[in-house]
């Protein structure tokens, strides 16, 4: 009993199941996007403020600090010089633990005068790194005396008044050629240096430095006060939103200050030389790069390295004593829509799950009714792509099925009949067009091979049919193997023992004449190994002429409405016949007409062999021996060393005979024929010198030789 197959209702079903998921997935993920965008940016917008009062509490003082000292120097100018001096700058830095040191350089000699609150962690200080007496606080520093003879004093305190240790150097500092010095000297504002290592601690810092005039004017120096980033890093640091969130810092000109990692990466800030912007973390790097390009306030991007999606946020925090550096945060999306997305995943698990089932139920009896439709369809997919290969058959109970399985199995039988008589490319476009076959054809230049077993009728004459039409498929099918596989030519037909084959139709071929010559050697390299296993046959071994020619033809379809040929027609084909037939006179294997020698010879070794007029023939054609491939890489096919060598002598030889040199070229082929290949064609061309030697041809003689036999 045949069931009729009906599954619209069961492919509907499913649409729309998928269909309002993925509605549903799709809102959800808006608004998680949504939400996490106006979470992060209200975080970062916090934590911007946060850190900009901190660090404005940081830096205000270390400039109310200077300003205090350049007040002092003015009120006092005679007192810098003295130790109440160095106890004034102690008392004035000693609250602050983030001010490295206070110091005051002189105009005049570049005496120097500077009070060190020693930072925790460091046991070596001065130009000789010596280690630091024990209990060591405070360092009082100072570059004094008559001119030209000043010494530089370090004085070790455990506080301010308790020496714990003295060292007194020759002076190679001048103050006056520091980077902070100058930089104070041309303005009357604050001065703040860029971020750079102190050569004392090799720890990151800024020098904040302002200038002292006396009542005209005069400048008596510049006061400095360097500030360690130990409470810049702890504030960036500590602002990092979430686990893995990152934060950097950037100059006027968008060089990099700091950066630090992740806290799970335990990395603090790291802190760069100063328009330094190469760093080792590619997040911030790419985080970096897109905000300058964009200057957006808040931006996305994705890592080039994990593929997450990051957000981040950087602007200009406000200026203070002509510090605005741009402060950046950088968090992974996932750090603010967690437990949204934690939602989010139930929702779809339960989702899933679902579908899942809803599929297997369908699946479960879609399959029960189309298992055996499935199969058809693989199986008309194949016939598709003209896969032909195996049988197909099938039984079913449901009618549809039953029908289709049959019209497939009847069509790739079809089809497989179809495509022994006729080129397989020509069955594929005639299937791919829908249109019936009509009878017509185009002008192409085309490259023809004709082919000829030599002596095979009189090898022939006693063997049984059976057995040769056994042994003869089995020759062509080796060589039909070679010619479609080099540039997909086309069989025209099995003439006898001969093969019409060309290129460049119905499949266009710019290579043809290229392919032609390949498939060529390749047939000739078949027949050897077809008689190197052959050796207990009758009919082999056997020897192939092959014959090409290359020229405009018609190609289409010829004979009447009940029978049809694909076929070529014009005279390049009889040409390319009596072409093969040519190697019965010179005893070549493979001989090419000058058309094709043209188109290949980049490619193949070709030997001029003769200018001929053909039987049958009114224009002389040069004719060729194609030799071997003159890519090396092809051993089987490429021409040898010994081929090239013999080409060059009979290259040498042709040039004396064609410049009527009889008796010198007569001795050159002499020469060549005790080691030529072709022993035939050498004799030829010594019976011509002979001849012509006794009788020259006349003054307007082209070389042409007039064949009279096919």
């Amino acid at each position: 009993m045949k069931i009729r197959l009906q599954i619209g209702v069961t492919t509907a079903f499913t649409a729309i199941a998928v269909f309002m998921i993925g509605i549903t997935v799709a809102i959800l993920y808006q608004s998680n996007h949504r939400l996490a965008l106006e979470t992060a940016r209200s975080e970062m917008t916090s934590a911007r403020e946060n850190t900009v009062e901190n660090l404005i509490n940081v830096i205000v003082p270390v400039g109310q600090v200077v300003e205090t000292s350049v007040d002092f120097i003015k009120t006092f100018p005679e007192a810098i010089t003295e130790p109440r001096s160095g106890a004034v700058m102690a008392s004035q830095i000693k609250p602050y633990s983030y001010i490295y040191g206070l110091f005051f350089g002189l105009e005049d000699q570049g005496q120097f005068y500077q009070v060190v609150q020693v930072p925790v962690g460091v046991a070596e200080f001065g130009p000789n790194k010596s280690p630091l007496p024990a209990n060591t606080k405070i360092i009082y520093r100072t570059i004094d005396g008559p001119t030209n003879d000043m010494i530089e004093t370090f004085l070790y305190q455990s506080s301010w008044g308790t020496v714990t240790g003295r060292e007194k150097i020759n002076v190679e500092y001048d103050p006056r050629t520091r980077p902070w010095y100058e930089g104070a000297r041309k303005q009357d504002e604050i001065f703040v240096s860029s971020f750079y290592i102190f050569n004392s601690t090799g720890k990151p810092g800024v020098t904040f430095a302002k200038r002292v005039t006396d009542t005209d004017g005069k400048l008596l120096g510049v006061v400095g006060a360097d500030l360690t980033m130990d409470k810049i890093t702890n504030i960036l640091n500590d602002i990092r939103i979430g686990n893995e969130g990152r934060v950097f810092l950037l100059d006027r000109e968008d060089g990099v200050i700091a950066y630090s990692g992740t806290r799970d990466d335990a990395t603090d800030l790291k802190f760069t030389e100063a328009g330094n912007r190469k760093i080792d973390d590619s997040i911030v790097e790419t985080a970096i790069t897109q905000w300058i390009k964009s200057r957006e306030t808040f931006f996305d991007f994705t890592g080039t390295k994990d593929g997450r999606k990051y957000l981040a946020s950087a602007a200009p925090i406000p200026e203070l004593f002509g510090i605005s550096p741009t402060l950046g945060f950088i968090v992974p999306e996932d750090e603010f829509v967690g437990a949204i997305k934690e939602t989010t995943r139930n929702v779809l698990q339960i989702a899933a799950i679902i579908i899942v089932v809803t599929v297997i139920l369908i699946v479960i009896i879609s399959r029960m009714l189309s298992r055996q439709l499935n199969a058809v369809a693989l199986e008309a997919e194949r016939v598709g792509h003209f896969d032909l290969e195996g049988d197909f058959q099938m039984s079913s109970h449901i009618y549809e099925v039953s029908a289709l399985a049959n019209a497939v199995s009847n069509m790739k039988v079809s089809l497989k009949n179809f495509g022994s008589y006729v080129p397989v490319d020509l069955v594929k476009s005639i299937v791919a067009s829908g249109h019936p076959v009509e009878i017509g054809g185009t002008s192409r230049e085309l490259s023809i091979m004709f082919t000829d077993i030599e002596g095979f009728t009189g090898k022939t004459e006693s063997y049984a049919p059976t057995a040769l039409m056994l042994e003869l498929s089995n020759y062509f099918a080796a060589m039909e193997k070679e010619i479609t596989a080099n540039g997909n030519g086309t069989i025209d037909k099995y003439i006898g023992d001969a093969i019409m084959a060309f290129w460049n139709a119905p499949t266009t071929d710019p290579d043809h004449a290229v392919h032609a010559c390949r498939a060529a050697l390749a047939c000739r390299h078949a027949g050897r190994q077809l008689n190197s296993i052959s050796s207990q046959s009758e009919l082999f071994p056997l020897r192939t002429r092959f014959g090409l020619h290359c020229d405009q033809v018609v190609v289409g379809n010829v004979g009447s409405k009940s029978r049809i040929q694909y076929t070529a027609l014009g005279a390049a084909v009889n040409l390319a016949s009596r072409i093969e037939g040519l190697n019965k006179i010179y005893g070549t294997r493979i001989l090419a007409s000058g058309t094709i020698a043209r188109k290949a010879q980049e490619n193949f070794l070709f030997r001029f062999v003769d200018r001929v007029s053909p039987v049958g023939t009114t224009l002389p054609v040069d004719i060729f021996e194609l030799l071997g491939e003159k890519d090396e890489a092809n051993s089987d096919l490429s021409a040898t060393k010994e081929q090239y060598d013999e080409v060059s002598k009979w290259n040498a030889c042709m040039k004396l005979y064609r410049d009527r040199n009889w008796q010198e070229s007569l001795e050159a082929f002499n020469a060549l024929k005790t080691q030529a290949s072709v022993d035939k064609l050498v004799s030829i061309y010594i019976k011509r010198c002979r001849q012509f030697i006794k009788s020259p041809p006349p003054s307007d003689w082209g070389g042409v030789s007039h064949i009279e036999t096919k």
